[in-house]
């Protein structure tokens, strides 16, 4: 265990327990400063209600991000990579009656597209935005874009490997799912894990 004065201590414990959480999943060409562009987290420290917003990803965070900040007075901008909001995890009549709702609140919706890059301005934020099967690109300005394309597991850097850990290519923690056990002895996760049988 690493101490914030660059120290290390050992503990020695007969079960550990991995639950490291989770952190927003990043999108290539579009590199969050958490003042423009911004996750989740940077979404709820704005220092002023942006004119425009773009947000990136029609899922729940997002959707639930967008619809506070139209509320407070955002013209909203929801680029969506399929052609459904809230993925597939969802009922469709109830994601087809949710985004009939989130539209009269006057959200706009760009469906199946995907934001290629993102660069910062003067004034805010330049997207370029192209079909999600390819084509001609188009650019879409914002005060500030939110990227809420989903989360994953924070495991990265902490040395499981070492431990013994095994992962998924996805970066997750392979687990027996009846008892939560990793690859190694006496190591469980209970979040950030692969539900592989």
């Amino acid at each position: 265990m690493s101490i914030e004065d660059g120290t290390t201590q050992t503990i020695s414990a007969k079960n550990i327990i991995l639950a490291t959480g989770s952190e927003p999943a990043s999108l290539p060409g579009v590199e969050v400063d958490e003042e423009v562009i911004v996750s989740s987290t940077g979404a709820l420290s704005l220092k002023a209600v942006p004119k425009r917003m773009v947000v990136i990803g029609g899922g729940v965070i997002g959707l639930e991000l967008g619809s506070v900040w139209g509320r407070l007075g955002s013209e909203i901008t929801v680029i969506e990579y399929s052609k459904d909001i809230c993925g597939t995890g969802m009922d469709a009549q109830i994601r087809k009656a949710f985004h009939r709702t989130l539209k009269k609140q006057g959200m706009n919706f760009m469906m199946e597209k995907k934001v290629v890059a993102a660069v910062k301005t003067p004034t805010g934020v330049k997207l370029t935005v192209e079909p999600s099967a390819g084509g001609e690109a188009i650019e879409v300005e914002a005060d500030v874009v939110l990227v809420a394309t989903g989360r994953r597991p924070f495991t990265g850097g902490l040395g499981l490997d070492k431990a013994g850990v095994e992962m998924t290519k996805r970066g997750l923690v392979s687990v027996d799912m009846h008892s939560y056990q990793t690859s190694a002895p006496g190591v469980f996760a209970i979040g950030g894990f692969n539900p592989e049988p």
